[in-house]
């Protein structure tokens, strides 16, 4: 308590029970000066009849009038205006005070923050991260898409660097605050300062905050991110001793500014077991959140296939595993994995302590959305076309249009990138793509449109353009370099034959599955190929552009070649007449090669094929291109029992595959150069050749070249006698010639 106030000509001295007006004592009874002690010193505020009654009267009951009387009294002595009536509330003094405004007191050094929901579960990395940055910087901003865990990451940094800093951690919540002019006051409220009314709030604030050393946690910042980037900047100029730690979907874009984008919570392979799947965070997280839910609940090596497809569905998203562990209960592990596809259904009803937008999975989405500009919204809403991801290129061949150029769609897909919305890749180009999560609500919103049809429809169309040059591409890139390029666009490859077989548009289907060829051989997808073949067999007719028609038939041949070598000649043939009307003579040349090698036994045809085709053979070609001609070579020489011949077309053949950065060729030309020295009675090169390509095509992605390998190296092993090595590489070889539809081999 002050030693004396001061209001103009008057003066109030409590310690003396003194009242001076005009420097001189005024006569004030007992129960008056108490009355006017108590509305001084809660002059800031009105005070009600009862707190007088109680101040003046402790523990007395009175009549109210007693009150009216000392009032009036006071007002004699110190003007009719010094207090103030509200009729049926209270009193308020309102003289004004000639002392200086006293220093706002320090908040108490104590953690002001909300209560733990979560723990902090697949996080280490990034909360070193971002304590480190606290430490180094006074803004850092935590930046993510609504539900990825920022809020609960940033409170345990402000637990753990509450610590250094002397004035501790305020917490400010931003959510529920629509009034942008009320940030400053929302913050002084948090740190219990009282701002002066009438003035400039941020200016109160700077000058309150400027001796502390606080951490200043802002959370769910991204609706006001305008003004608040102004407060900000003014603490950052005029408060040297405090840290700032936001949190928004959004960065604030001021220099100096730290930006921690916090990812999905890392998610297991599938097929791991129990015990390698909850090192996971994702995992981790949806197991403990299942536990709350049902204490008997246990991860295990019979559901955590269910739990890993639950984790990787949902993107690893923090908000979404939670929900989706609060269903297990009722619905069961497997249950709740066979309902995803009605995510937004399932992944409701969160715990009534959480903020309504955290309550449902939609209503994340729908929050962080209501944030974009309307034509950013659109653009959300068509990227749902995309599976798996796009390029710039893509986009803009499905997505601009007169409304929506180039360079729209890119500013566009920036802001959608800025507010985590979109992911981008580190590749050059890069590549985006939304969420499963996120493309789930775009496509239900596309759906309910009108413009659905006609996306999907400019989506084939432009996915039926990409994959045009894939087969041309093929012959002149490396394998690492071509499928860097056209694996990516697999799923959009396969959206796009399901919709144009929907709409009946069969020259697309043709068109896909013909240059698609490369992609599925490389992959070893020969089932899928195959079904596609069956399908879109009988589109093939008449109009059928011949180009296309042959490109199919070749694509049929690889399809077939392993597992119906009868209908993979008959499709060779189909196509070796197509390109010979069109004069293609890199069509021709390729199917005479592949109709040379469709022969185990000496044939007449075979040779007249591979005379002709190594007649058109041009020195120029590419390497992979001129390795066909060895290959046809080499299976010639071996149908004819010319061993020695064969293998020297091999030799040549794994030159010009090498060159060529023809991986999957190479590996293939090994394995026949393994079972060509077993032929030919060298049976330890046979086997050693054998186990080397085995090790390597183990870790490589050719599970049917590693199929021929396999069974090559058994018989190796049988004929040097090792009757036990090659029994032990049967249920591999099986399991992989059942899986790939290739016929167990016997000799």
């Amino acid at each position: 308590m002050p030693d004396q106030y001061l209001f103009g000509r008057v003066a109030l001295r409590p310690a003396q029970r003194q009242l001076l007006i005009d420097g001189q004592p005024a006569v004030l009874g007992a129960r008056a000066f108490d009355l006017l002690l108590a509305l001084v010193e809660n002059r800031d505020r009105l005070v009600s009849k009862n707190e007088l009654l109680d101040f003046v009267w402790p523990g007395l009951v009175v009549e109210e009038n007693n009150l009216q009387v000392h009032v009036s009294a006071l007002r004699k002595l110190l003007g009719p205006q010094a207090i103030a009536t509200i009729p049926g509330r209270g009193y308020r003094f309102t003289l004004a005070s000639d002392e200086p405004p006293a220093a706002p007191p320090s908040p108490p050094r104590t953690l002001a923050l909300p209560e733990r929901s979560l723990p902090l579960l697949g996080r280490d990395a990034e909360l070193a991260s971002l304590l480190a940055l606290l430490e180094q910087h006074a803004l850092v901003t935590l930046v993510g898409p609504g539900g990825i865990g920022k809020t609960t990451l940033a409170r345990c940094a402000a637990q753990a660097h509450g610590a250094a800093r002397s004035d501790g951690v305020a917490w400010v919540e931003l959510a529920s605050l629509t009034d942008p002019r009320l940030i400053a006051g929302t913050v002084a409220q948090a740190l219990s300062l009282q701002l002066a009314s009438g003035g400039d709030a941020l200016t109160a604030l700077v000058t309150a905050l400027k001796p502390m050393q606080l951490l200043l946690v802002i959370d769910n910042a991204e609706h006001l991110l305008d003004d608040l980037a102004v407060m900000v900047q003014a603490l950052l100029q005029g408060t040297p001793g405090v840290r700032l730690l936001v949190t928004s979907q959004v960065p604030l874009r001021l220099q100096g500014e730290q930006v921690l984008r916090l990812d999905a919570l890392a998610v297991p392979e599938a097929g791991s077991n129990a015990l390698g799947a909850a090192q996971h965070g994702a995992v981790a997280l949806f197991t403990e959140r299942a536990r709350a839910a049902d204490r008997r609940f246990a991860l295990t090596d019979s559901n955590v296939r269910d739990v890993i497809e639950i984790c990787q569905r949902l993107d690893g998203l923090p908000l979404a595993l939670e929900l989706a562990a609060a269903r297990v209960p009722l619905l069961g592990v497997r249950g709740v994995a066979e309902r995803l596809d009605d995510r937004f259904k399932l992944l409701a009803g969160g715990s009534r302590s959480a903020p309504s937008r955290h309550q449902t999975l939609q209503a994340a989405l729908e929050w962080s959305l209501a944030l974009l500009p309307e034509a950013e919204r659109g653009v959300f809403q068509q990227l749902g076309v995309f599976a798996g991801g796009f390029t710039l290129s893509l986009a803009s061949a499905v997505l601009a249009s007169l409304e929506l150029d180039e360079w729209a769609l890119i500013d566009a897909l920036a802001t959608l990138t800025e507010h985590s919305l979109l992911s981008v890749s580190a590749s050059d180009p890069p590549r985006y793509a939304l969420s499963e999560t996120a493309r789930a609500y775009a496509l239900a919103q596309l759906q309910s449109g009108t413009e659905h049809d006609t996306l999907r429809t400019r989506h084939a169309a432009a996915l039926r353009h990409f994959f045009e040059a894939s087969p041309s591409d093929w012959l002149q890139m490396s394998d690492v370099d071509w499928l860097a390029c056209y694996e990516p666009e697999l799923d959009n490859l396969r959206a796009a034959l399901g919709w144009a077989n929907a709409q009946g548009d069969g020259q697309t289907v043709v068109a896909l599955v013909g240059s698609a060829a490369p992609l599925w051989h490389h992959l070893s997808l020969h089932g899928e190929a195959r079904q596609w073949h069956d399908l879109s067999e009988s589109m093939l007719d008449a109009s059928t552009p011949k180009p296309l028609a042959a490109q199919w038939w070749r694509a049929a041949q690889w399809a077939w070649s392993e597992m119906a070598p009868e209908r993979a000649r008959a499709a060779a043939e189909q196509a070796h007449r197509l390109y010979r009307e069109l004069g293609d003579v890199h069509g021709l040349y390729a199917e005479l090669a592949g109709l040379a090698g469709m022969w185990s036994e000496p044939n007449a045809q075979a040779r007249a094929a591979l005379e002709e085709a190594l007649a058109l053979e041009k020195p120029d070609w590419p390497a992979r291109e001129r390795a066909w001609g060895q290959r046809a070579r080499a299976d010639v020489a071996r149908a004819e029992g010319r061993l020695s011949d064969s293998r020297e077309a091999r030799e040549a053949e794994l030159v010009l595959r090498m060159a060529a950065g023809d991986e999957r060729g190479r590996l293939r030309a090994m394995s026949h150069l393994a079972d060509l020295a077993l032929a030919l009675g060298e049976v330890d090169e046979a086997v050693q050749r054998g186990r080397a390509l085995v090790a390597l095509l183990r870790a490589q992605r050719s599970p049917s070249t590693l199929c021929v390998a396999l069974w090559n190296l058994i018989h190796a092993l049988k004929a040097q006698g090792d009757a036990e090595g090659a029994q032990a590489l049967m249920p591999e070889a099986s399991a992989l010639a059942r899986d790939f539809g290739m016929p167990g081999q016997k000799r």
